[in-house]
């Protein structure tokens, strides 16, 4: 209880239940004067700094859970007694449990912060390499566009030879055989 709840929820809680057990003494059946105390007891009987038992008693008092009069002796320590509406809400614990109830608020929406913090992290680097990665493969590309190039570029140079080469031996074969048909007219139509 004591470590899921802020320091302020547990205090109010005990200046609650010390003035409610005291004013629930036989029965509640007591004269006020017996349930009345200053701040200074009420604190020392909770074992808080007398501060803070101060300052959260002016919220005590503003909601109505106990009832502070003046102490002509010491105006910065006045008595107060738990109110019926003070003693309910010791019962019903309604400080712890508001206060585990903002506790689990706070580190919900602490490690919701904590996760998106991480996603954003991951989305960022995600994206770092991703741009890294198509840069590699924008270079890659033009790389192998580049040797497609030098290889069309070879091989209509082979073409070209080739071709050449296919001409050349065309022309040698249609001489040689302008020249053997030549021969063979020229046998033929040689000395008769």
């Amino acid at each position: 209880m004591k470590y899921y709840t802020p320091k302020s929820y547990r205090i109010k809680h005990k200046i609650l239940e010390f003035l409610s057990k005291e004013r629930m003494k036989n029965g509640g059946k007591n004269p006020v004067a017996e349930y009345t105390f200053s701040l200074k007891k009420i604190s020392d009987s909770i074992n808080e700094d007398y501060n803070d038992v101060y300052s959260i008693s002016d919220y005590l008092f503003y909601k109505k859970l106990v009832y502070c009069t003046r102490n002509d002796q010491e105006l910065m320590n006045p008595y107060c007694f738990a109110t019926d509406k003070g003693v309910e809400a010791y019962s019903s614990f309604s400080f712890i449990n508001d206060g585990k109830l903002l506790q689990t608020t706070l580190f919900n929406n602490l490690s919701t912060g904590f996760f998106q913090i991480i996603v954003g992290i991951i989305a960022i680097v995600t994206i770092i390499f991703n741009y890294n990665d198509s840069k590699l493969y924008h270079e890659q590309v033009k790389m192998l566009e580049q040797e497609v190039r030098h290889l069309s570029i070879k091989l209509s140079e082979q073409s070209k030879e080739k071709s050449t080469e296919n001409y050349s031996d065309k022309i040698k074969v249609n001489y040689q055989t302008n020249i053997q048909t030549d021969d063979t007219t020229s046998t033929e139509s040689g000395p008769h």
